[in-house]
């Protein structure tokens, strides 16, 4: 696909919600942006808390500001005083917890963001995955 609208986030959500379902986890986000981290459509299941949303968010923006996905990033910032100077100077936005990925067209452009929120870290990233790929998305 080449463009990231309504309509696809919509399909990208249901997959993962769908994948989330398979694995027997309910309790999730979903949240897709365009490129600039503005949300274009935010999903959360039945019983889920509310933070779910402001997190896989925040996941999103991460992968968008570091061009990374989030896992990726959870691995590389591990000393807790950068991740707090990061987190203060992005207000907040800075996240590094798995489950965000950048959308990516066929041809590698990078047209917004998704992520996953509510299970582990690497369950949200499966899952996110798993939505991108109903979708007929790609990732870094």
């Amino acid at each position: 696909m080449t463009d990231l609208n309504l309509d696809a986030a919509a399909k990208i959500a249901q997959g993962a919600f769908a994948a989330g379902a398979a694995a027997g986890v309910t309790t999730i986000s979903v949240v897709v942006t365009d490129p600039g981290g503005h949300i274009l459509l935010a999903m959360r299941g039945d019983g889920v808390g509310n933070f779910g949303v402001s997190v896989a968010h925040g996941k999103c923006k991460t992968a968008l500001g570091f061009a990374n996905s989030s896992m990726v990033l959870s691995k590389g910032f591990t000393d807790a005083g950068k991740v707090a100077a990061l987190t203060a100077v992005t207000g907040g936005d800075f996240l590094p917890i798995g489950g965000g990925v950048r959308v990516k067209t066929s041809g590698g452009k990078v047209i917004g963001a998704a992520a996953v929120a509510g299970s582990s870290p690497e369950n949200d990233e499966s899952f996110i995955l798993a939505g991108l790929g109903a979708a007929g998305f790609e990732t870094d």
